[in-house]
């Protein structure tokens, strides 16, 4: 059995396993460290670490190869991948040998503490919750409370947002279906999660699925599994996600993105509880909940012949609809000071002060419209934070987009005109330089860095500046 409270980081970039060991040192935990991931399985054995952070990609050894290479020493050992190319066979390869998460690099250093402190089944009331409309956690005792789930915490006082929060209370405990409708960036992942938790399912796995990233062939691998020889390339059987999930739930993402094919299947899956892998013979039986997404009219894509009447019936049991955010511009303030709340949080003293907003700023952001909803205002907010230099957020903290509103009703010989334009202008070339010098270096921080010739911490920190975390 491995040693709690000590942990061994392994990857192949030195800055990145100083900055892991730096932080976990803190708590404190006993970190050991390793390029090379071949003497790393020697370090498992002699030392008996009782928790693993690794590095996915890896020269000579992939995290999945020192995963299992672990397992196999001590099952009892938990191990962490480290990734900066999250997806949805990371997801199940990890589940299958026996990972106990993954991390999505760049990430923040509570994110780190929290899974170890899980790993090690401490406390981790002190880590950060991801962001969003709400944090919804089932109440202790929600199973001897009948069919009532607690909202721990509701982020919007709309009314609409109150019907939101009352269905999922009403819907949580029973195993019907949920379809939920909103732009991008409301939440909805969210909501399925805040379901999933106060439901009776909360011990089993939640499994979120993207239906629209993923090719149709390799969608329906994903989802349903394969047998050896299914196809070219397949050469050992795979379990899909339907069983991966057993006894959970299944979160199928934009699932309008699916094509008629994949339809049918799932159509099949919802009416008969069994499916079969691509190239199976042998039916197996599924037990999950289905929560679906869409930011599209499902009821107009049936008439319009893109979506299957009768699956659309078969997810729509229950249908909850998330606002946007330009339509609780009363939300916004609420919204705006719990992420800064959040955000200072996670950054301990790192600032030095504790910033608030101005009136103007938050004028401001009350009369934006928020194409990204909740996600933008967000980053919105972790970048105002960021940028200002003293404790007051004010508009000139804020994006380009927000303070044009300023800058059009300012006179063109007004003060601070100038200093705005001349901000947006270097703010859009930093963006635009970040992005192409991560995309030539495949999201790999510490290479973007040798690169730029600065240091790792300081890309890390633009990449959170300018809210670029999702798409590296």
């Amino acid at each position: 059995m491995g040693i709690a409270g000590k942990i061994l980081i392994v990857d192949d970039e030195q800055d990145a396993l100083d900055n892991c060991r730096r932080i976990l040192s803190r708590v404190p935990y006993d970190c050991l460290t390793e390029c090379d991931p071949s003497r790393a399985l020697e370090i498992i054995q002699r030392e008996r670490p009782g928790l693993i952070l690794t590095d996915l990609r890896m020269p000579q050894l992939d995290g999945i190869e020192v995963l299992a290479a672990a397992k196999r020493m001590d099952p009892s050992v938990q191990v962490v991948l480290l990734t900066a190319h999250a997806t949805v066979q990371t997801a199940v390869t990890s589940m299958r040998y026996g990972a106990f998460d993954y991390i999505t690099k760049p990430f923040t250093s509570s994110d780190l503490v929290q899974v170890a402190r899980r790993a090690f089944g401490e406390d981790e009331s002190t880590g950060a919750k991801q962001a969003g409309v709400t944090e919804v956690r089932p109440s202790v005792d929600h199973r001897r409370q009948g069919t009532r789930a607690s909202c721990a915490r509701v982020i919007g006082e709309r009314p609409a947002m109150e019907s939101v929060f009352s269905l999922i209370d009403k819907v949580a405990p029973t195993h019907s279906n949920v379809l939920v409708y909103g732009e991008s960036g409301t939440g909805k992942e969210l909501v399925a999660r805040a379901i999933h938790d106060a439901s009776l399912r909360a011990d089993r796995p939640f499994i979120p699925v993207d239906c629209v990233s993923l090719p149709d062939t390799l969608l329906e691998s994903e989802l349903f599994g394969h047998e050896k020889g299914a196809f070219t390339g397949a050469h050992v059987s795979k379990p899909g996600l339907f069983e991966v999930a057993a006894g959970g739930t299944v979160f199928l993402d934009e699932v309008s993105g699916m094509s008629q094919t994949l339809q049918s299947r799932l159509l099949r899956v919802l009416q008969e509880r069994q499916m079969r892998r691509v190239g199976g013979i042998r039916f197996l039986d599924v037990d999950v909940r289905v929560i679906a997404a869409s930011n599209q009219d499902l009821e107009a894509a049936c008439r319009r012949g893109e979506f299957r009447e009768d699956l659309y019936y078969r997810l729509n049991v229950i249908p909850i609809v998330l606002p946007p955010l330009r339509s609780r511009e009363g939300d916004i303030p609420i919204l705006a000071q719990e992420f800064l709340r959040r955000f200072m949080k996670q950054q301990g003293a790192a600032l030095g002060f504790v910033p608030n907003l101005d009136s103007t700023a938050t004028e401001l952001l009350c009369g934006y419209a928020w194409p990204g909803n909740v996600r933008e205002l967000q980053n919105v907010i972790e970048r105002a934070a960021v940028l200002a230099d003293g404790p007051l957020i004010t508009a000139a903290h804020l994006p380009e987009r927000l303070r044009q509103v300023v800058v059009d009703e300012a006179g063109p010989g007004e003060a601070g005109s100038f200093k705005l334009a001349k901000q947006a202008a270097v703010t859009t070339f930093e963006r635009s330089f970040l992005i192409e010098l991560l995309k030539r270096n495949d999201g790999h921080m510490g290479r973007a860095a040798r690169e730029a010739g600065v240091d790792r911490k300081t890309v890390e920190r633009m990449v959170k500046k300018h809210g670029l975390r999702e798409r590296f």
